[in-house]
């Protein structure tokens, strides 16, 4: 005997698998650990400039646009954004998930060395550091 002729003789015992069953998978629905928007590491790479004294005003337009301008041609960039304060600003690059972290953190280096003649003489070297960021998608 098969399940649907069990089903036809004894509705009772249908109706309460079939209960049974909605039953479990409405407890298994609500554990369930997927979510639609995952937490993922973004490689992100910063660069701290500092150039004692200046204004924001003087930073963003001699050195952050100077800088953005070199980054925003390098493969894999998603993402660019600054903070600007007196006297410093940050530039924070974040790349495509399969970007490799190591080799953008060159490319930044070698696009910061060639964006070195644009840059104020009197201002400190840019740091460079590489991080990765939780972001939700």
């Amino acid at each position: 005997m098969n399940l649907s002729q069990i089903s036809i003789k004894n509705p009772v015992f249908a109706w309460m698998l079939m209960a049974g069953l909605m039953f479990f998978g409405l407890i298994c629905f609500n554990r369930m650990g997927v979510s639609q928007l995952p937490d993922v590491d973004s490689p992100v790479i910063s660069v701290n400039l500092s150039w004692e004294g200046a204004a924001p005003e003087v930073m963003e337009a001699d050195v952050v646009d100077v800088v953005e301008d070199a980054v925003m041609s390098i493969q894999g960039v998603r993402d660019i954004s600054s903070s600007i304060k007196l006297g410093s600003a940050t530039v924070t690059i974040e790349f495509e998930l399969d970007r490799n972290i190591d080799v953008a953190f060159q490319d930044v280096q070698t696009k910061l060395n060639q964006a070195q003649r644009s840059l104020p003489e009197s201002m400190d070297p840019p740091i460079i550091n590489k991080t990765t960021r939780m972001t939700s998608r």
